[in-house]
Order: C-alpha cells, then structure tokens, then sequence
C-alpha cells in the first residue's frame, strides 16, 4: 500500500518540478528577448533575426535530443502529407507568434504585454467557435466577456499605451490561437480515424508560451 502511494507523491512531485521549471525558462525567456530588443540594453533592433536565432537554436536541439542522444523517441513514418498539413502550418504559426510578440516588447513593457496575454483563452475560443471546433453557449460567453473586460481595466491602468505594440501583441495572441486550434482540429480528425497517422515531433514538443 505504502510504494503506490510513495509512486503517486513522487509523480507529483515530478510534475511540478515540471512546472516550475517551465514557468522559470519561460519567464527568463520572455526577460532575455525583452533585454537583447532594448535600445538601453543590447540594442539589437530585429525582432526577425532573433526570431530566426530562436528557431535556429530549436531545430538543433530537437536534433540533439532524437537523432544524436536519442533522449526523446520519434516515431518513424513521415510522409509528405503529414509534413505539408502539420509540420509546416505550425511551424509558421510558432515563427509569426514569436515574430509578433518579439516586435511587440520594442513598443511596450513586459508587464504590459503579459496583460495583454491574459486575453489569449478568449482569441483560442472565438477561432474555435469560428472553426466549428467548440460551441457558443451563454456561460461560456459570460466567462469570455469577463476575462475581457479584465484585461480592459488592466490595460486602462498603463500610463503610456503605445497602440502599435499592442496590434503586434494581439498578432502574437492571434497566431498562438490558430496554432491551438490546428493541433486541436489535427487531433480531432486523428482520434476519429480508423488508422493513427504518426506522431509529429514538432506537435509534442511545441508550446505556445511565448
């Protein structure tokens, strides 16, 4: 009785170290773009290039990881059809989110942008809806305007609101929603069939945080 239960505080224990270590890297990153963008820090000017430095450093370490240490398992069996519907619709989501969230911290703070994030389940949920994906119903809408008028009050209280920075974020926020909800509508359509396509590496590993 007591190894079951010694299993289950060590797989949560596991889990949150997890979570807490994703919450640091992510936060450190969000911090580093911000520092390297800054006309008063690095001042390096090309949110584009560092974008491609970002994709540059992934496509190595995805490399590391399943062809060279072979930490992660990859599931052989990519086709054409998988790479033209999956690999390369996220791909160019995840490049345009991190493109239009970098631009955005030349324009507005940190701070200011992670408010602006908060709105990031309500862009996931109208696309969804827009998809035919998930449906409209009274309470959810209750909850997307809620949330909404949250990040209104927030963004009243910034002093200095540089509307610029803030299309280039609803981009961000707009690329990440469409990038859930083709991995959504990918999963869907995968679950439903009789035979599995193969995993794509990029669908696992990808997160949509930044």
């Amino acid at each position: 009785m007591a190894d079951p239960q010694r299993k289950w505080v060590t797989d949560d224990v596991l889990t949150y170290s997890y979570l807490l270590l994703y919450i640091a890297l992510s936060s450190g990153q969000i911090f580093f773009n911000k520092w390297v963008l800054s006309s008063k820090e690095i001042n390096f000017p090309y949110p584009l290039g560092l974008t491609l430095l970002h994709m540059v450093f992934s496509s190595i370490l995805c490399f590391m990881l399943t062809k060279v240490l072979k930490i992660m398992k990859v599931e052989e069996g990519m086709t054409l059809d998988i790479y033209i519907n999956s690999v390369i619709p996220i791909g160019a989501m995840f490049a345009m989110t991190l493109w239009l969230g970098n631009t955005a911290y030349l324009y507005i703070s940190v701070s200011f942008a992670q408010m602006l994030k908060a709105i990031m389940p309500v862009a996931v949920f109208i696309l969804g809806v827009a998809a035919g994906l998930e449906m409209m119903s009274c309470r959810m809408l209750l909850i997307m305007s809620v949330i909404s008028l949250g990040v209104l009050v927030a963004s009243y209280g910034e002093i200095d609101i540089n509307w610029v920075g803030v299309v280039y974020q609803m981009g961000a926020i707009a690329g990440v929603a469409a990038y859930n909800n083709h991995k959504l509508k990918k999963g869907t359509s995968q679950a439903s069939s009789d035979e599995s396509e193969p995993t794509v590496p990029l669908i696992q590993s990808s997160n949509s945080n930044k």
